[in-house]
């Protein structure tokens, strides 16, 4: 991912991806995970794309979903899709022009 407002951020013993200071993703075991909108992130899981992210300790938030790694090809949309959704953007909002 290449934007110069993206930076990095140490989490749960891995490089976390930031977008205003805000976590959108970062890799966890074999998947990625992402912060997306909760209804995003229950068609991920419906469609067997993904499971609800938990650190280990039993704890899940319904906007943090592991995507697993055979829809890898998914993963640069969902990647946009998670910095827009941190930075409060919507689907088909233009980015915002520095």
């Amino acid at each position: 991912m290449r934007d110069e407002l993206v930076t990095e951020k140490r989490m749960f013993g891995t490089t976390a991806l930031c977008a205003q200071g805000k976590v959108f993703m970062f890799p966890w075991r074999q998947n990625l995970v992402f912060k997306l909108p909760a209804d995003r992130v229950a068609e991920l899981i419906s469609a067997n794309s993904g499971e609800l992210f938990d650190p280990g300790h039993g704890r899940t938030s319904p906007t943090w979903v592991a995507v697993y790694p055979s829809v890898h090809k998914a993963w640069p949309a969902l990647a946009d899709a998670a910095r827009d959704f941190v930075q409060g953007r919507r689907p088909g909002d233009q980015p915002s022009q520095a």
